[in-house]
């Protein structure tokens, strides 16, 4: 009988620890992942990639609104100074929606919906504003909140209608 009381017993301490929802990372950590979003709208909105680049791992996996997979820091930085000569280059993003999710102590998933304007298409025609989401996967790395993984896609309007 004991050993069955201590087989529910860890089996049932096991199981809680895959049942994030009751998980909440401490103040100081959730301001930190509060302020990501924040922090690369103002980068973007400068325009300076560079300080972008200071919230990504060196291994960062970025991929971008157009499905261009970036490997690492310094082609995600390169890639975004590039983008922002010209086609970003007048550009306004903005957050329109931050969800942080639990995942570990030093792990989150952040969803940032987010709006876009003053973007041109590669020819220089001028893009309707639009919305997307990201999907952010972040790690505490040395006592800093840090872009781990990236993906960035557009939200389309439905063209047909429910039946």
């Amino acid at each position: 009988m004991r050993i069955l009381c201590l087989l529910i017993t860890l089996g049932a301490l096991s199981f809680s620890s895959f049942c994030q929802e009751s998980q909440r990372y401490p103040p100081k950590d959730m301001a930190a992942l509060q302020a990501l979003p924040a922090t690369f709208e103002r980068c973007w909105n400068d325009h300076n990639m560079d300080s972008m680049g200071t919230m990504l791992t060196e291994d960062v996996d970025f991929i971008n609104v157009a499905g261009t997979w970036l490997k690492g820091k310094t082609a995600t930085v390169y890639d975004h100074k590039d983008s922002h000569s010209m086609m970003f280059k007048n550009s306004v993003f903005t957050n329109d929606s931050v969800n942080i999710k639990y995942v570990k102590s030093d792990l989150a998933i952040i969803h940032v919906g987010w709006g876009i304007t003053g973007d041109l298409d590669a020819d220089g025609t001028p893009r309707k504003p639009r919305h997307g989401i990201f999907t952010w996967v972040v790690i505490k790395t040395k006592g800093q909140w840090l872009l781990l993984a990236v993906s960035n896609v557009n939200i389309r309007a439905t063209t047909s209608q429910p039946k």
